[in-house]
């Protein structure tokens, strides 16, 4: 098999056009894939690369707060991962684990633990992690067994079953007067969400390049032989149920969902200037999952946990504000003497932000302010995160409480 060019690259890196540089942050990418980049930046309403101009006068592209993987036409992979850690090495373990930690807290993403393995030996990117956890969803699928219903069935027969269809009857056996044209029902596996399934996986099968992915997605094509593939995605999803009877297909859906339904940058795109790209706007996913962690671990019986409508565990939710900015404001408030604390989030680029601040600010994952305001007399230096620190300039989100 081919061997692709493979970058992973994080905020402080960027790309010029064709030149050699000394420096190691300073990526050079052929003219043709530049530009491919360049063009697939500028076609979405949520850039994810932004161009700068270095100071010797170069025109270069820099990540721009997003997390994922960007293919081009060529195979060309650019991994765009959060910088958590000071070896790039060991970042690209650290923060893969991170991501997918915060992509947990997605509703519309069923993101489970993973062994390392994926990480360390494979070196699996973050859109192979998802094939293979879509892959394990619908092997579940097919061993408890594929669901069945019944569905109509049009045919030219030896035999009067249902009922007959006379105008078609006429046409096809005006000389085969042994024959009737009828329709009837039969129960099929080939129903809304197994031709959905079916569909994915023949996606993913032209978009993959890990072997032991691509070996899973042909045995389960082989085990929905006799399901159709879907010729109208949007009419399936509405056939689809959600019900109890459905409970296995649950979390195959949703992959389902995200890869068949193009949500240009905030998800899964294919085509257009790309093979095909799996990004997550970073800002969103941390506040998604500060709030959900703040959700499970404070106590409800004395403080009260308000989120903006805005802040959402979903991916679907813009998250944004007027000017396009993240929407980073929440309270808790203390039902004994009905004292609020107002968190806020100040997002920061890599390159401009080193450390602590001052008493009251830290930086969190991904290189975020979050300023605990009191409000009401309430001391300042009440914190409600707990940091784990990697390398003395940034912090990883590892769990909530209120002190």
């Amino acid at each position: 098999m081919k061997k692709f060019k493979r970058f992973v690259i994080t905020d402080a890196d960027c790309f010029i056009k064709g030149t050699e540089s000394d420096d190691s942050h300073i990526i050079p990418m052929n003219e043709i894939n530049f530009s491919r980049l360049e063009d697939f930046t500028e076609s979405n309403i949520f850039p994810v690369m932004k161009k700068i101009i270095l100071p010797d006068g170069q025109n270069a592209l820099k990540p721009a707060r997003y997390a994922g993987i960007i293919t081009l036409k060529d195979g060309t992979q650019i991994e765009l991962m959060p910088q958590i850690c000071a070896d790039s090495e060991e970042n690209a373990i650290v923060s893969k684990k991170t991501l997918l930690y915060m992509l947990e807290s997605m509703v519309e993403i069923p993101v489970r633990h993973v062994d390392e393995l994926y990480f360390k030996k494979e070196q699996l990117n973050i859109f192979e992690i998802c094939v293979r956890m879509f892959t394990d969803e619908v092997l579940n699928v097919v061993r408890n067994g594929l669901k069945q219903t019944y569905v109509p069935y049009r045919g030219n027969e030896m035999f009067v079953k249902g009922k007959t269809l006379y105008s078609e009857h006429a046409k096809k056996n005006f000389a085969h007067k042994e024959k009737f044209f009828v329709e009837y029902d039969v129960f099929s596996i080939n129903r809304a969400e197994n031709r959905l399934i079916k569909t994915t996986l023949a996606r993913l099968n032209k978009l993959s390049t890990n072997t032991l992915n691509k070996k899973k997605i042909n045995m389960l094509l082989m085990a929905l032989d006799g399901v159709d593939f879907s010729t109208n995605i949007l009419r399936d999803l509405k056939a689809s149920i959600e019900d109890r009877s459905m409970s296995k297909y649950f979390n195959a859906m949703k992959w389902c969902r995200l890869f068949l339904l193009n949500k240009g940058t905030t998800t899964f795109f294919a085509g257009g200037k790309v093979a095909y790209a799996m990004l997550f706007p970073i800002d969103k996913l941390f506040c998604g999952c500060f709030a959900s962690s703040l959700r499970r671990q404070l106590n409800r019986e004395n403080y009260y946990f308000m989120t903006p409508e805005k802040i959402t565990n979903s991916l679907s939710n813009t998250s944004l504000d007027l000017n396009m900015e993240p929407v980073s404001n929440f309270f808790i408030k203390n039902k004994t003497d009905d004292s609020i604390i107002n968190i806020v989030f100040k997002f920061k680029d890599f390159t401009t932000c080193r450390g602590y601040d001052d008493d009251n600010c830290v930086v969190v994952f991904p290189v975020t302010e979050v300023l605990n305001r009191s409000v009401d007399n309430i001391k300042k230096n009440m914190y409600l995160i707990d940091l784990n620190d990697i390398d003395n300039s940034v912090s990883v989100l590892t769990e909530t409480y209120f002190v």
